[in-house]
C-alpha cells in the first residue's frame, strides 16, 4: 500500500513539473534549453536600414553590446527607409533561421503589427527599437521619447521668435512611428506657445534629395519679394534636416534672404559643421550608439530569464552652439573631442 501511495505521489509530482513548464512562454522556454545546454546565443538586429550615419552608429552599440554579452548577432535591414516589404522579408528569413530573439527597428507602426506577431507565434521574442509598434506582442520598446524630443524643440524655438511666429514643418515618412511622434509633439508645443504652423509636409520618398525637393517645393512657395516670409523651420530627422539645409543654401544662393531659425533633429557631421557656422540655430540629439547597446542588452536579459522593462527611454537632449562649444557630455555625444577648443558664441543663422 506504501509503495503504491509512493508511485502516486511522484506522478502527480511529474505533473505539477509538467504543468509549470507549460506555463514558461515558448521563446524563453527554447532559449533556456538552449542556454542550459552551453550554445551561444543567436539573435537578429533588422534596422529601418543600413545606409546613414544614424544606423551605423547603431550598430556600434549593437555590436558592442553582443560581443561583451557572448552572443552570435545578425545585422541586416533594407537599404532605405521606405522598403517595408523587404524589411518583412528579412524578419521573415530570420524567423526561418530560427534566431533566439529579433530587435527590429521597424517602418510602419501598424503595418508590421502582423509581422512581429508571427515572429512570436513562432516562439521568437522580439525587442522594438527606434520607432513604436501597435500592439502588445513585443516584451520591450527601447528608444527616445520622440515626442518629448519634438516638444523641446518647439520650446527653444518659443524662445528664439518670443512666443510669435510663422513656422513650416518638414515630417518624414508617413506612417513611422517615431518622426510622427516628433511632428506631433512640436506642433502641439509650438500652438500652446503662439505659434502658428503654415504648413507640414511629408517628403516626396526617405532620401535626402527626397527631402530637398520635397523642401525646395514648399519654400518657393513662401517667398514674397526675395524673401522668406517664414520665421521657423523644424526638421523631424537627419535626412528631412540635411534636406531642408540644402534647400536653404540653395534659396541664399539665388539671392533670397532668409531670416527663419532653423531646428534639426538628429545629428551628422554635415549638420554638426552647420550647426557650427549658424546655418542651424539646434539640432535636437537622440543616443544612436546606447539605443543599439540597450536594444541587444534587453533582448539577451529576456532570453536568459531576467525580467525587462516594457518601455526604456534613450534619452535627447537639444544641442545649440554655445554647447558645442562648452559642454563636454554634448561633444562626445555627437563625436567631437571632449576638450572645445575655445568659446565660439551664440548661433546667428546666416542673414540675420
Amino acid at each position: 500500500m506504501l509503495d503504491v501511495v509512493r508511485g502516486s505521489a511522484v506522478i502527480v509530482l511529474a505533473g505539477l513539473v509538467l504543468s509549470f513548464a507549460g506555463c514558461r512562454p515558448p521563446e524563453r522556454a527554447a532559449s533556456q534549453a538552449k542556454s542550459d545546454q552551453g550554445k551561444k546565443l543567436v539573435i537578429a538586429v533588422i534596422p529601418k536600414s543600413t545606409g546613414g550615419e544614424f544606423w551605423k552608429t547603431v550598430e556600434m552599440g549593437a555590436r558592442e553590446a553582443a560581443e561583451e554579452l557572448g552572443v552570435e548577432m545578425k545585422w541586416d535591414g533594407p537599404l532605405t527607409e521606405t522598403e517595408l516589404a523587404e524589411q518583412n522579408k528579412i524578419v521573415e528569413n530570420m524567423v526561418t533561421l530560427q534566431v533566439d530573439g529579433i530587435a527590429l527597428a521597424p517602418l510602419n507602426r501598424s503595418a508590421q503589427r502582423r509581422t512581429v506577431e508571427r515572429a512570436v507565434e513562432a516562439g521568437i521574442p522580439v525587442v522594438i527599437f527606434d520607432s513604436e509598434i501597435d500592439g502588445h506582442a513585443h516584451v520591450s520598446f527601447v528608444a527616445t521619447n520622440n515626442k518629448q524630443g519634438g516638444s523641446l524643440g518647439a520650446q527653444h524655438m518659443i524662445e528664439l521668435l518670443g512666443g510669435r511666429g510663422r513656422v513650416l514643418v518638414l515630417r518624414f515618412v508617413q506612417g513611422t512611428g517615431s518622426t510622427e511622434a516628433r511632428a506631433e509633439g512640436f506642433i502641439e508645443t509650438a500652438r500652446a506657445g503662439g505659434l502658428e504652423i503654415v504648413a507640414d509636409p511629408y517628403p516626396e520618398d526617405a532620401t535626402v534629395e527626397g527631402c530637398k525637393k520635397t523642401a525646395t517645393n514648399v519654400l518657393e512657395g513662401f517667398v514674397k519679394a526675395n524673401e522668406l516670409a517664414l520665421d521657423g523651420i523644424f526638421a523631424c530627422n537627419d535626412r528631412s534636416t540635411l534636406g531642408m539645409l540644402a534647400a536653404l543654401e540653395d534659396l541664399r544662393k539665388s539671392g533670397v534672404k532668409v531670416h527663419a531659425r532653423f531646428i534639426g533633429f538628429d545629428f551628422t557631421p554635415r549638420l554638426i559643421e552647420a550647426l557650427q557656422a549658424g546655418l542651424i540655430d539646434a539640432l535636437i540629439a537622440q543616443n544612436p550608439r546606447k539605443m543599439g547597446r540597450l536594444a541587444v542588452e534587453t533582448l539577451v536579459a529576456y532570453l536568459r530569464g531576467q525580467q525587462v522593462p516594457e518601455y526604456i527611454d534613450t534619452g535627447v537632449v537639444l544641442v545649440t552652439r554655445e554647447k558645442l562649444a562648452t559642454d563636454p557630455a554634448v561633444r562626445q555625444l555627437v563625436g567631437l573631442s571632449e576638450k572645445p577648443a575655445g568659446n565660439q558664441g551664440e548661433p546667428s543663422s546666416a542673414d540675420k
